[in-house]
């Protein structure tokens, strides 16, 4: 199972980390676009625009107009990706597919010469092409898609064939251990490598002036050259997933969706887990799976649906219960047994933990900043006196009328009563 992911590099970052070789030999590093491929065109339901037979790939980022329909209404997804320590479904996040699914009609051509591939957005929880309702109706559902059944069931089965076979791009993801208990603890599970991505910070993107326009980004793939170094970053997790595009009822743009396929854990993580993410491991394994078009890439794609040994993981923070809880510490290794810190506030809390502070300097002394035994600060508001209702208002006047109504019918009450007190006794002298 895979229901909660990390994904901390930008744009840029990701491209980098995801250079491979084609098929003529080159080192390449992914193009990237803003959205997914349109409907109607080559490949598995792929569109126009892309790079056509014998052209060159260019360096220079293009802008082509977005279509100016509003986003579908009643989506509870997010449409943009944003890098982030805690990622759920119904977020969004990049995703590498084949370039021949922005080809035209010699796609195949194409893509049997070089093999190219793209960097794209999209929403996780696949939402079928058919489905005739809100994407939020389904999205949370198809978050995961069982390998055993993928051919079984038309969600998954026909993007299969379609070829609409994606990559999931992720640092890595979090699973649940169940105790005797009944307590879970999260780990952090990830590529096994020399330096696992244990402090990771997020780099705001050199792009991020895209979340606030209406052009579409277009970046083609990129020979790399001899002098570049290369990524000296950690390994990304490569799971196999499946895409699909659905149209809302409403109209509005494309929502281009994914889905992660699972299998069953092996001997090296069933201790965790019965379930675990399809892992693609290298670059000839991302190629095949990529590939499609024939028989036999389908038949190579399926074989490599299958558990795998490269992982490795550590237990952390059980704040990354809390889907909004996205601060660097959720993926850095805890020790068990040992009681967790309390968690710093982030700086929006601590913004309205001063500004509640604020509250207990005003003069009239009619509010005030109290800690609560969590730690974090709350504005008290001045107790309010208790005001007599209308009915008891009516009783109290009542009875003071009918008091002074008795006083004075006896007017020499209080001299009578004065005058009848006892004297005191005098004492006997013997």
């Amino acid at each position: 199972m895979c229901g909660r992911t990390v994904s901390t590099l930008n744009h840029n970052e990701i491209r980098r980390a995801c250079t491979y070789t084609n098929r003529q030999g080159r080192r390449m590093r992914p193009g990237r676009r803003s959205r997914g491929p349109r409907r109607g065109g080559g490949g598995g339901g792929g569109g126009g625009g892309g790079r056509k037979h014998g052209s060159t790939p260019k360096q220079a980022p293009q802008t082509q107009a977005l279509s100016s329909n509003p986003s579908p209404v009643g989506e509870s997804v997010q449409r943009k990706y944003y890098p982030s320590f805690n990622i759920s479904p119904t977020r969004t996040t990049p995703v590498l597919i084949s370039s021949k699914h922005f080809g035209g009609t010699d796609s195949l051509d194409v893509s049997l010469e070089t093999g190219d591939r793209e960097i794209v957005p999209m929403t996780w929880g696949l939402v079928p092409s058919w489905h005739k309702g809100q994407a939020k109706e389904v999205a949370y559902k198809m978050n995961n898609c069982r390998g055993e059944g993928m051919l079984e069931r038309a969600s998954f089965k026909r993007p299969f064939e379609k070829g609409q076979r994606c990559v999931v791009l992720v640092d890595g993801f979090y699973e649940w251990k169940t105790d005797a208990n009944k307590q879970k603890q999260p780990y952090f599970i990830y590529l096994a490598q020399e330096h696992p991505p244990v402090d990771l910070t997020i780099h705001s993107s050199e792009d991020m002036m895209e979340e606030n326009t209406d052009l579409e980004i277009v970046e083609e793939p990129t020979e790399v050259s001899d002098s570049d170094p290369g990524w000296t970053g950690h390994k990304l997790l490569t799971m196999a997933g499946l895409f699909d595009c659905w149209q809302s009822p409403d109209g509005g743009d494309p929502l281009y969706t994914y889905t992660v396929i699972t299998v069953e854990s092996n001997d090296s993580l069933s201790w965790l887990h019965h379930r675990m993410p399809a892992v693609l491991e290298g670059d000839e394994e991302i190629k095949s799976w990529l590939d499609y078009g024939t028989v036999e890439s389908n038949k190579k794609a399926v074989s490599l649906v299958s558990a795998r040994s490269c992982l490795a993981w550590h237990p952390v923070t059980k704040a990354v219960g809390n889907v909004r809880y996205k601060e660097p510490d959720c993926i850095k290794p805890i020790e068990l047994g040992k009681p967790e810190k309390p968690k710093a506030e982030s700086k929006s809390s601590q913004f309205m933990s001063s500004w509640l502070a604020k509250g207990s300097k005003t003069p009239d002394g009619k509010s005030k900043a109290v800690k609560t035994e969590g730690g974090s600060v709350k504005k008290e508001e001045p107790k309010k006196k208790q005001t007599a209702g209308p009915l008891m208002k009516w009783f109290v006047k009542k009875e003071k009328k009918e008091e002074e109504e008795e006083t004075k019918k006896r007017p020499g009450d209080r001299v009578r009563a004065k005058e009848e007190e006892p004297s005191p006794k005098k004492s006997r002298v013997s």
